[in-house]
């Protein structure tokens, strides 16, 4: 199964938001790395077939998805950023709603919907209405109408925004759960969720790849480029400014910084080995200096 993506683009106007767009998306889990309006959500929409390119093309296993129409789309389980419900529906009522737009027979869609809530551990509150449920709640209804169809090709758009750290955990895992022989997009500006699960990152700025590749060779990229010093606490603001750190730790009078600059920022610091967090700040240093 291959999902390639062949000079693909997407203008609005004067604006490029995809720009030129070629790689091959394989089973397994990808994560969509990058800062917010670097092109992710419009990358998505248009595997999910929802946008059209504005030149190029996504081939379904060598068949253009736009020519497979309504035979690609059957294969496709979307999770968007905004996921939308009613509010007054049941979970249970809910899922068999969106089985019936989705084409699946009665009988089918009651036992996935029973399968999945249960997957999602909302079996127990399938017949409460979805106004009561928490965010975390919400998301796995969200995961589990995305998976009612069994896709081969599950689309996550920042799938745990505004969730807490037990709920992103338990999230990550159902992802993780649902991902045997499928190809899974989680796009992302959270680099813990990808971190764990995603065997292959893709890392996007200004509507292009500027990084893709296991997590543990592309973080090599910024070898030599992350220090740790420790520093008197008044030091901190003027270097807040001046470099961008990616964690600071306070102990007693003094300041440990871990500092992510092309060379030594200090004579005290001392190299450090990177990590994922460490390298999306170091090509998206301009949205924050700190997190």
């Amino acid at each position: 199964m291959e999902l390639q993506l062949e000079h693909l683009t997407k203008q609005y106007g004067s604006l490029i938001a995809v720009d030129n767009l070629n790689t091959t998306l394989t089973c397994g889990i990808y994560g969509l790395l990058g800062a917010n309006g670097s092109g992710k959500t419009t990358l998505m929409r248009l595997i999910c077939d929802i946008q059209s390119p504005t030149a190029g093309s996504i081939c379904y296993d060598g068949l253009d998805i736009q020519t497979a129409g309504e035979r690609y789309r059957n294969q496709l389980g979307y999770l968007p950023q905004d996921f939308g419900y009613y509010p007054d529906f049941s979970a249970y009522k809910f899922l068999m709603y969106m089985s019936a737009i989705k084409g699946l027979s009665k009988t089918f869609a009651r036992e996935r919907s029973l399968q999945l809530l249960d997957e999602v551990d909302l079996l127990q509150v399938k017949d409460k209405k979805i106004k009561t449920f928490s965010g975390g709640m919400k998301q796995r209804l969200g995961i589990a109408q995305a998976m009612l169809n069994d896709p081969r090709i599950l689309i996550l758009d920042e799938p745990t925004a505004g969730l807490d750290p037990k709920e992103r955990v338990r999230f990550r895992n159902l992802i993780s759960s649902f991902s045997h022989n499928k190809i899974v997009l989680l796009s992302t500006h959270i680099v813990s969720d990808v971190e764990y699960i995603a065997g292959h990152i893709l890392m996007m700025k200004k509507g292009q790849f500027i990084h893709e590749g296991k997590p543990d060779k592309i973080i090599h990229r910024i070898d030599g480029k992350v220090w740790e010093c420790q520093v008197p606490n008044e030091e901190v603001p003027t270097l807040r400014e001046r470099y961008t750190i990616s964690n600071l730790r306070s102990e007693n009078d003094m300041t440990i910084l871990r500092i992510i600059h092309d060379s030594q920022p200090l004579e005290s610091a001392v190299p450090a080995a990177p990590n994922l967090e460490d390298l999306y700040l170091y090509y998206f240093s301009e949205e924050g200096k700190t997190i």
